[in-house]
Parts: structure tokens; sequence; C-alpha cells
């Protein structure tokens, strides 16, 4: 995992917890790689010639590299190809080349507004690079009610989180849901949102079900977090093992015991919102490094893009 794919710490009030904090949990990580390589999702390939088939599995970079350069070449022929223009993009978000996909594809939304499908990818991506005000009306402009796609939704629900409306990103979240089949990145986003709404025991719920659909480290990582921040340190420091050493989940838990405190307001406080706490400096592993989330009180994960 990449620096900016590490999560970083923050002090978020949290309903129900004195001296309320919580941490800011995985970086965004829209349309991303798997560590071992390029996501099967992301790979929009060319057109294969028959004979070009063979038996042996392809390298999967190898692939990409070629779908790449393939629909750059289309694109160049013909920039006002919404296909062409939407293939390459995607390609080269999976490459890395996220910057590149984001000019590529405003370009082609001046040309395709009503081209649902791509502007909800311009959507995601500028999401992703922190454009959230652009990246909301691309989105609601996107989210076709006759085709729903939940990645769109769960992106829409992102918008709202980022803004610290949590409460109105837990519908959509919920939306989505109800349209991905358990899908880890939604059942995780949902519970962040009830997290952060001073829900942590729901959030605990959902996302043992997360862990359970699938085996993305991150979702492991929010759920000892989440664990932590209702005083269940022993269960944290079980949980966080999983993706990390037995010494980092221990410096972890102990963190989160310094900022997190359990003990009821005082009468007198009980109308007043929480105060936000100072607390000892972050494990580096709890830093990240990743721009887009500076303005966020935490960053959930955000689905690939569909199969083609």
């Amino acid at each position: 995992m990449t620096e900016a794919e590490k999560s970083r710490t923050g002090l978020i009030p949290v309903k129900g917890l004195s001296n309320l904090a919580a941490l800011a949990l995985c970086a965004f990580v829209a349309a991303c790689a798997s560590p071992g390589g390029p996501s099967p999702l992301e790979l929009v390939a060319a057109p294969m010639k028959a004979e070009a088939a063979g038996s042996q599995p392809p390298d999967s970079r190898t692939e990409l590299v070629k779908a790449t350069e393939y629909w750059g070449k289309e694109y160049s022929k013909n920039p006002r190809d919404a296909k062409a223009a939407l293939s390459y993009a995607r390609n080269l978000k999976a490459m890395g080349e996220k910057r590149q996909a984001l000019a590529v594809l405003q370009q082609a939304a001046t040309s395709h507004s009503g081209n649902r499908e791509l502007i909800g990818e311009y959507g995601r991506l500028a999401l992703e690079f922190d454009q959230v005000s652009v990246a909301q009306k691309l989105l609601e402009h996107a989210d076709d009610p006759t085709r729903p796609d939940w990645r769109i939704i769960s992106a829409r629900g992102t918008v709202l989180a980022k803004q610290g409306n949590y409460s109105g990103a837990i519908p959509l979240y919920e939306r989505a849901l109800t349209l991905s089949s358990d899908q880890p990145s939604v059942l995780s986003n949902l519970a962040l949102a009830h997290a952060m709404n001073g829900n942590p025991d729901r959030a605990e719920t959902l996302l043992k079900r997360a862990a359970a659909a699938g085996s993305d480290p991150r979702v492991t990582q929010n759920l000892a977090l989440v664990l932590g921040l209702q005083g269940k340190y022993d269960d944290a420091k079980v949980t966080a093992t999983r993706y990390q050493s037995a010494e980092d989940a221990s410096a972890d838990v102990a963190y989160l015991r310094s900022i997190v405190k359990l003990e009821p307001l005082p009468a007198s406080q009980a109308e007043e919102p929480p105060a936000r706490v100072a607390a000892a400096p972050a494990p580096a592993r709890l830093r990240g490094a990743a721009a887009e989330t500076r303005s966020a009180g935490w960053a959930p994960v955000v689905a690939a893009s569909p199969a083609r």
C-alpha cells in the first residue's frame, strides 16, 4: 500500500462520547489497483484479433499497457469520440495517470454533457481530487433513476460525507447497498458515515459484514479503529494484527486510548457540543500523506469502475 493509500488521523466529534475523537479512516482509493497489480475492473481492453488469442493467460500489466496505447491512439484520432475518451481515461486511471485521465474526461464532457456514463466517471475522478462541488454537480447529473448505478450513488454519498453531512450520506449509501449485494466498499462507507454520525456500534456491525464479504485490509483497519472508538481495545488489537504487526497494533491501540475517553459528560455540559481534545502525536502509520483527504474528517473507499 502506498503512502497515499494509508490512513491519517484527526479529531472528529462523535455523539455519545465525551472528549470525542475519531480517526480519519482510509484515504480515497478511487478505482484503485490491487496490491499485486491493476484491477481487472480497470482494464478496458483493446479489440483482440482472433489469431492473437492464445491459451496462456495474459499478463495484466502488459495487457493494460497495450490497451492504454490502443485507446490513446483512438482518442488522438478523434477526441470527440465518447467511447475512445472513456476507455482511454479508464485505462490511464488503472496505469496511475489519474491527472491525465481527468483532463481527458474534462475535455470529453464539453462535447458529451448528456452521456451519463462519461459524466459519472468524470464526477468520481473529480471527487478523488477533492473537487467536491464539481463532483457533486456531475454525479447528480449522472445518477439515472431509470438505470441506477450503485457506484455513482455511493460517490454521491461520499460528496455529502466530505461536506460533513453524514445524515444525508447514509440514505445514499443504503440505496447503493441495495443495488450492490453487500459490496464491501459500500458497507465500509455506510459504516463510516454511521460512526461519524455518532453510532459506532452500528458501524461495527456493518464493518464486520464488509470484512466477511471481502478481503480489503482497509476494511479490517477501519473495523479496528471503530472498535477502539468504543473502548473495545482488546478486540481492536486482535483485529489490527490482521493487517499489521503486533507491535504496530499495540502502538495504535495505545494511541486510541490516549484520545478516546468514555466517561459521561457532566450534566452541565450535556447539551453542549463536544469539544475537540489535544492528543499525543499519532503513530506515523496513522498519518496519511494523501492531499485529497485534507479537507475531510474521513475518506471512504470508492468503488472501481464497471468492467467493460
